[in-house]
């Protein structure tokens, strides 16, 4: 269960309140749980090319830009794609990942999703190279609005000094199939943006078409690894805490905690849990041993030591230690989301 937590890192320290603050890197489990078979993907193009002059409103000037500098949608699919390759091989999270280079798709229609693909289409490409999962991208949508004022042209060169005001949506929507399914484990759509303000000093071209065909292959790239987000298991930062005072031994511990020594500290806040006779010292410690435990990947140790620690704290003065019990609730309510994600990610893991 190591790989669960990556990092430790020390961040504040504050001798106000006998608390030593740091951050950790948690593993998340996956949006969608795959059956650990579908190790070989196949990803493919199930999309139409959304015509570039709908969806599209470009003016410069208040006039439109339209045919004279029409900006090309063909590849945008493919970018996407590309990118989800790269982020399921960056996960090592699959075996073999690959694409399927022709375009699927046999209708016209743009707008709409089609309709699951052919138990005969499936086999056919499970088949190839013994393919044990299907993602198919169905459709790429954008919208693109473009202004382009104060237009400036250079009298001894050909460039234009412009303002470009332009923002681009986009939202792709997949579906992902495992062998011995005829229908799809799941269909989702994902959406993003991006936009540009800013003052340009370029040729004409580059104002009017490479840099809003630049923001869409930027954009088509973003997407894709959202998709492909949604399959691995992330990484996220949760921060967690210790309690400590001016005692030699607390001291000592909160610095093997510092340190990353986490088993030295526990055995010293054992010996000090013993000795401890007031219920918010018995309490706080519990709670360094909770940590301490999570640390070491001892999840089920933490919560129970997280639990004494919430039972001491009901026999203290409840309105001097509120922050006390809220900190203990709330490290109880994360411990718990903890185990029941590592349950997911042991599944997802093939555990």
């Amino acid at each position: 269960m190591a790989r669960k937590i990556l990092l430790f890192l020390l961040i504040t320290c504050s001798s106000c309140s006998s608390v030593y603050r740091f951050s950790i890197n948690v593993q998340e489990p996956a949006a969608v749980t795959l059956p650990v078979s579908a190790q070989n993907v196949l990803i493919l193009n199930n999309t139409v090319i959304q015509p570039n002059d709908l969806g599209i409103e470009r003016n410069a000037g208040g006039k439109p830009i339209g045919s004279i500098y029409p900006l090309s949608m063909d590849s945008l699919a493919w970018f996407a794609i590309n990118e989800i390759t790269h982020t399921f091989n960056e996960s090592n999270f699959f075996n073999t990942i690959a694409i399927y280079k022709n375009n699927i798709r046999m209708d016209s229609d743009w707008l709409s999703v089609p309709q699951s693909l052919s138990p005969e289409l499936q086999s056919e490409f499970y088949n190839d190279e013994d393919f044990s999962a299907l993602l198919v991208i169905n459709r790429l949508l954008f919208s693109v609005k473009e202004d382009i004022t104060n237009i400036k042209i250079d009298a001894f060169s050909s460039l234009m000094n412009v303002f470009l005001d332009l923002h681009v949506d986009g939202s792709i929507t997949c579906s992902m199939y495992v062998h011995g399914k005829e229908k799809p484990l799941t269909t989702f759509t994902v959406s993003d943006s991006l936009f540009v303000k800013s003052m340009i000093y370029s040729d004409s071209t580059d104002i009017f078409k490479d840099i809003p065909e630049y923001i869409l292959h930027e954009l088509s790239g973003q997407l894709g690894n959202k998709v492909a987000e949604y399959f691995i298991p992330a990484w996220k930062t949760a921060n967690r805490l210790v309690f400590t005072d001016l005692t030699a031994r607390m001291k000592e511990a909160t610095g093997y905690a510092s340190g990353n020594r986490w088993a030295n500290a526990e055995t010293i806040w054992n010996v000090e849990f013993e000795k401890a006779t007031k219920p918010i010292n018995k309490a706080k410690i519990a709670f360094n041993l909770a940590v301490a435990n999570e640390m070491q990947d001892r999840l089920d140790s933490a919560w129970e030591w997280a639990q004494k620690a919430k039972e001491y704290l009901k026999n203290t003065n409840q309105s001097d230690n509120s922050q006390e019990i809220e900190l203990t609730d709330n490290y109880i309510s994360e411990l718990e989301r903890r185990i029941q994600s590592n349950r997911l990610l042991d599944l997802q893991w093939g555990k």
